[in-house]
């Protein structure tokens, strides 16, 4: 990866929408040499996907928490993460060291719904125990893309 690799991703990441005949004229390369680049960087994996961000507040989705879940010792790990890809009020979920095995972000429409979450945690999913934290805000400029 060099000095343009950076910057087609420096301005994929300001706006994944741009042509590639903008980000060429922004390097300046030629398109056919920007559109290798381009292919190569997804080839290669550095650039696993392209997204959109959705401001949660904007679709109904204002309470916001995170997680975290100890499981159960004898939880079965691929229903416990089908479960969770099943519920649609969790945007993002990792497993841990520590105390707990896994952290959820959730986005949820109203703490009815997040109580349902949680319940659904206890009730069908293996968890002995969560802890949930709300979200107040988020600092400006998070979250940021991986350093290149």
């Amino acid at each position: 990866m060099d000095d343009i690799d950076r910057r087609i991703i420096a301005a994929l990441t300001d706006d994944a929408r741009i042509s590639a005949t903008d980000l060429a004229a922004m390097l300046p390369m030629s398109l056919s040499a920007t559109a290798e680049r381009l292919r190569r960087l997804h080839a290669s994996g550095v650039i696993s996907r392209t997204t959109v961000e959705i401001d949660p507040v904007a679709v109904n989705r204002s309470i916001q928490a995170f997680v975290d879940v100890r499981l159960v010792h004898d939880a079965d790990l691929e229903a416990v993460e089908a479960g969770l890809r099943a519920q649609v009020s969790v945007i993002n979920a990792v497993h841990l060291t520590g105390p707990f095995d896994m952290q959820l972000r959730v986005a949820a429409r109203d703490v009815a719904e997040l109580n349902e979450l949680l319940q659904a945690l206890k009730d069908d999913l293996g968890a002995a125990e969560t802890n949930t934290r709300l979200v107040l805000n988020t600092v400006e400029g998070f979250p940021r893309p991986v350093a290149v």
